[in-house]
């Protein structure tokens, strides 16, 4: 709001407004040093991350599906047509999509010609935030698993952090870069067991 001058020969209801709009003013300019207080200056994703097994692929038509396991839209024969699974973290619905289950239930499987595929060797994730975007586990080989995204993860303003209890392994990370992180637990496969991580990207 713009700044008034108080003006000699006011009127008591003149100075009364005049008071009441310097209050305005302030309180204005309090909330908005809040708003820019609470506004973060990075996106975050943060999980508890379980793996066991080893790599297999398994596909699925139908039924329900797992929270926290890394699906990928397949098309099981040509012309899949109704399905979507938006409504369980798909951020779309084209065929190659990964993304982490959010939900048991899509909204459709369509006409049966699509499917979901999982390895049961990928890290399972429970997430407990996540502001970044489309992020997915997938299994490379025993004890080197891989963090992925479409391009979020900036250079030089992504950094990530895997927690060490005393009971669970070290890790080693390296190969960071816009698309993927390894994850490498030093004690190979079945080794993570609701370990926390956290990614930021800072802006």
């Amino acid at each position: 709001m713009a700044q008034i001058s108080r003006q000699i020969g006011w009127s008591q209801e003149s100075n009364l407004l005049y008071q009441i709009l310097n209050q305005l003013n302030k309180l204005t300019s309090v909330l908005f040093g809040l708003k820019e207080a609470a506004t973060p200056n990075y996106k975050v994703f943060t999980a508890l991350l379980t793996q066991s097994g080893s790599g297999n692929f398994v596909g699925i038509t139908g039924g329900n599906t797992v929270i926290g396991v890394t699906y990928e839209i397949y098309e099981s024969t040509p012309t899949a047509e109704g399905y979507d699974f938006t409504n369980i973290g798909a951020p779309n619905n084209n065929i190659g999509t990964r993304f982490i289950a959010t939900g048991t239930t899509p909204n459709s499987w369509g006409n049966g010609n699509v499917g979901l595929s999982y390895n049961e060797g990928a890290p399972v994730a429970t997430v407990l935030e996540n502001t970044i975007g489309n992020i997915w586990f997938t299994y490379d080989s025993p004890g080197l698993y891989y963090i992925n995204s479409n391009g979020l993860f900036t250079l030089d303003k992504t950094y990530f952090q895997i927690v060490v209890m005393s009971s669970a392994p070290s890790f080693l990370t390296n190969n960071l870069n816009l698309n993927f992180i390894e994850l490498l637990p030093t004690d190979g496969d079945d080794s993570l067991n609701n370990t926390p991580i956290e990614i930021r990207v800072y802006n």
